[in-house]
């Protein structure tokens, strides 16, 4: 009687503990008031595409406890949404889009907040950079582009955003490459980068594939090469500049930052809220396949090495371009 009685305490004392505390129990919400999502472009362009997108399935799958509002903050390059972010000092209600301007415009001393000065939550995707002229243009390959470039220095205009950003930092590798050099004209986004192109006020332009997208099924564009280390999946007739000869590969980061000094409690939470988004049906099929973008879910601490990677190959990029020392 007594080893039945024995048994029936510990089963029951094993069920109560099951019932408390659950292995796999979520986060406890740390918000108590609607999140702020910053995005450090202006509408239009990628980071504005991913940040809309991010809050739409947040609030279709209620992945987070209180209302999400993406917030525009262009400028300098990123550095007035940074330091905006950055003055919120252990407030889990503000995130950031960090792309890799994140790490150039300090680099550049345009804001005097690197990526240091932030907790890394996630990356959730990689974005390539496509070498787009409009139909109309008069070179139907790199090659042909390539060639005119070096019979007219500095005449082709190439746009794209940021000066030096990513797009920066590609066209001159580029013209490392080829041995030319083109006349590079910054724009605060994606999409107004589109537009002067479009509007013959450039001449090439280095879009992310969801910047493209439109112009390409209008067959307003033509994409003479991809900057990335395979072909695009989505698009698989376009070559890579690798293919081409020209050993130039780079994808954007596609990260959520917000402020440093998030409690552990409020960073775990976060952590949960973008596995979700990323291992949710809608992103990968509405977002990151519709899009040509690479899936990637990080955690903080691997976001932190990646930026960590990408900020030092950055830097020597850019001392190659003369543009830090």
């Amino acid at each position: 009687m007594k080893r039945t009685e024995h048994l029936l305490t510990a089963f029951v004392t094993a069920l109560s503990f099951l019932l408390i505390a659950p292995a796999d129990s979520p986060a406890q919400s740390p918000l108590t008031k609607p999140v702020e999502f910053v995005c450090h472009a202006a509408a239009g362009g990628g980071s504005d595409i991913q940040a809309r997108f991010i809050q739409s399935v947040i609030e279709k799958e209620k992945l987070c406890s209180q209302p999400v509002a993406v917030v525009n903050r262009a400028g300098g390059g990123g550095a007035i949404a940074f330091a905006y972010v950055a003055g919120k000092k252990g407030d889990p209600h503000v995130w950031l889009t960090a792309t890799t301007s994140f790490l150039t415009t300090p680099l550049l001393g345009k804001s005097k907040y690197t990526y240091k000065d932030f907790t890394p939550v996630t990356n959730l995707a990689f974005d390539d950079f496509l070498v787009t002229v409009r139909a109309d243009a008069p070179w139907k390959t790199m090659k042909d582009l390539v060639e005119d470039a070096k019979k007219r220095p500095g005449q082709i205009k190439t746009g794209g955003t940021y000066a030096p950003g990513t797009d920066a930092l590609i066209d001159h590798l580029i013209g490392k490459e080829a041995g030319i050099k083109f006349n590079y004209i910054p724009f605060k986004s994606g999409g107004e980068a589109m537009i002067a192109l479009l509007g013959g006020n450039i001449d090439m332009f280095y879009p992310n594939p969801g910047e493209a997208l439109a112009q390409m099924e209008a067959k307003k564009v033509r994409i003479l090469g991809v900057a990335s280390a395979k072909r695009l999946e989505g698009a698989p007739d376009i070559p890579t500049l690798k293919e081409l000869g020209y050993n130039v590969s780079m994808q954007q980061l596609r990260s959520i930052a917000a402020p440093k000094d998030l409690s552990p409690a409020a960073l775990k939470y976060l952590e949960e809220v973008f596995k979700k988004v990323a291992n949710s049906a809608v992103w990968k099929e509405k977002y990151i396949k519709e899009n040509m973008l690479t899936w990637d879910y990080k955690t903080s601490a691997e976001t932190q090495k990646l930026w960590e990677q990408n900020n030092e190959f950055c830097a020597k990029t850019m001392k190659e371009m003369g543009v830090i020392k």
